[in-house]
């Protein structure tokens, strides 16, 4: 198993959202969450659960039978991020359901390059900490 911690990669995909937090900060200011439950709900147990079921689970066992490869991308993790974003229809709007689709790819790219489910977990607790802290 890799140490994905010292993953270059996985490093600058830690870091990349920055600029656009800054971007929407710029915009939008600070209108972060009040209440404590709700954030943590928002930050740690939804994309610990997430990325459990889609990239522990699914991906997984798309894998087995999607074997096509484009690049860095599988075929098992586009299906998986097609998934994820059908998912976020349930609470989101089309176009912010649609706008999981990359950091979706982001953490199942994360996920097959390191077999390591803590990767993506950390990718996407810290995505959505920058966001949600932000955006509330």
């Amino acid at each position: 198993m890799r140490k994905f911690y010292k993953d270059p990669i996985f490093l600058l995909m830690l870091v990349a959202p920055l600029p656009v937090w800054i971007w929407l900060f710029a915009i939008e200011g600070i209108t972060s969450i009040t209440k404590l439950a709700v954030l943590l709900n928002l930050v740690l147990l939804y994309p610990i659960v997430e990325e459990l079921i889609f990239r522990g689970a699914i991906q997984p066992l798309l894998a087995r039978w999607l074997k096509q490869r484009w690049l860095i991308l599988s075929l098992a993790n586009l299906t998986t991020s097609s998934l994820f974003v059908l998912v976020h229809l349930v609470n989101h709007s089309p176009a912010w359901a649609i706008a999981t689709f990359i950091p979706s790819l982001a953490f199942g790219y994360i996920q097959e390059r390191t077999n390591n489910i803590a990767a993506p977990i950390i990718l996407h607790c810290t995505y959505n900490a920058g966001y949600f802290l932000l955006l509330g």
